[in-house]
């Protein structure tokens, strides 16, 4: 949390009237501290700058009918090359080796990124699927796994037990593998990083026929952490909504799953981890070819370059210069989509792991914005329509 200043200072940085102001705070765009006295306002210095960064014009080209949708959150703060975890840089969180269980229970309101350690994984899947299965079914797979977990529950309770409807919703999502499992999980070891990183040694397990090393542990718990949450991404908007109608839980994080399985945003990785699988440099095409490239907020994603030099130490030379060739060729700085790919190439992983990654990572973000929106009153969400010109050509 920030500085508190008041309304006209907080209209000042926002180059906006104070009614404006107070539109923003009636729509749940900024949030309004009362003041000593009980009649002022005060405004959040942090919230203040984060929603300014947000009003500015954007990195990446946009479409004429783009809508930017203001959101009051205090899970995570995203400006251009900056991403905040509740108020803690996540480039601390990575320097401090936080696992991403304890990440999630941050998110979901713990006090400290050291809660989580004694998470209770359910016993190594027996149900596998295909190996050469597609990235295009992976999501499908991941609802039916939750779907599996809910039997015949009714309506939940008014406040729901978020952590622990975290933990079950991650829990299934772990439910699927790709590769055999190794023989009892011995070949985990109990390196201090295998303990220390649970879900990250599991999901190894799981989708690399590869040794689970510290190493390559340590480089899948940096990619869950650095995916677990991005402020308002179109897959978290769906969690948000779904919240507002009191969705239990575990549909809420359904429903940004299936924005996820979107070409354009979770199965973006995957495409680009299978031109870099590929035997020759495949050229690319349409909407799909600038993924991995450029992002809406940042000049220069941040989590790109943490994520590969976790990467690197468990890559070989000719991976490196795979991976090196196609950020370079891609017209634009590499994002975090490529960084994963990266990941998963390095892990011999099938196509479709990432998704399935970038899917349980961000599993923590919807639930703690999910948390966040039962806060507000429900059903905040309504667009208003407007005649659609025909197109006059359709119209000849």
């Amino acid at each position: 949390m920030g500085e508190l200043i008041g309304a006209r200072e907080a209209a000042s940085r926002l180059r906006i009237s104070v009614s404006s102001l107070y539109a923003y705070v009636s729509r749940g765009a900024l949030r309004r501290v009362p003041g000593p006295d009980g009649r002022s306002s005060l405004y959040d210095t942090d919230e203040v700058h984060a929603l300014a960064a947000r009003s500015r014009p954007r990195t990446k080209k946009r479409a004429a009918a783009s809508i930017d949708l203001l959101v009051a959150s205090g899970v995570s703060a995203v400006t251009d090359g900056m991403v905040r975890y509740r108020g803690v840089p996540l480039a601390d969180l990575i320097d401090r080796g936080a696992s991403f269980e304890g990440v999630a229970e941050f998110l979901w309101g713990a006090p400290s990124i050291h809660t989580g350690a004694d998470w209770d994984l359910p016993s190594f899947p027996e149900r596998s699927i295909d190996a050469s299965v597609d990235a295009g079914s992976i999501v499908p797979h991941l609802i039916d796994a939750i779907i599996r977990t809910q039997g015949d529950r009714r309506d939940p309770v008014p406040v729901p037990d978020w952590r622990a409807a975290g933990r079950d919703v991650i829990g299934a999502m772990l439910a699927l593998k790709a590769v055999p499992a190794k023989t009892g999980q011995g070949a985990a070891g109990r390196s201090a990083a295998t303990v220390r990183y649970r879900v990250a040694t599991r999901l190894w397990c799981q989708w690399s026929p590869l040794k689970p090393t510290a190493a390559r542990v340590r480089a899948l718990n940096t990619a869950l952490v650095l995916l677990a949450e991005h402020e308002l991404a179109l897959s978290t908007i769906s969690a948000r909504v779904a919240a507002s109608a009191r969705a239990r839980p575990q549909l809420c994080v359904i429903a940004g799953l299936a924005a996820l399985d979107g070409a354009l945003h979770g199965r973006a990785s995957a495409t680009l981890h299978e031109r870099l699988t590929a035997s020759r440099d495949p050229e690319a095409a349409g909407e799909e070819g600038q993924v991995g490239f450029g992002h809406v907020v940042h000049r220069s994603d941040p989590r790109t370059s943490m994520l590969l030099d976790a990467v690197w130490p468990i890559a070989s030379v000719r991976d490196r210069r795979r991976v090196e060739m196609f950020a370079r060729e891609g017209g634009a700085a590499a994002n975090v989509d490529l960084a994963l790919a990266a990941l998963a190439h390095v892990g011999r992983m099938p196509i479709g792991s990432t998704t399935a990654i970038f899917a349980i990572a961000r599993a923590a973000g919807w639930i703690a914005h999910a948390q966040e929106e039962y806060g507000e009153r429900p059903l905040r969400f309504r667009g208003h329509a407007i005649p659609k010109v025909p197109d006059a050509e359709a119209t000849g």
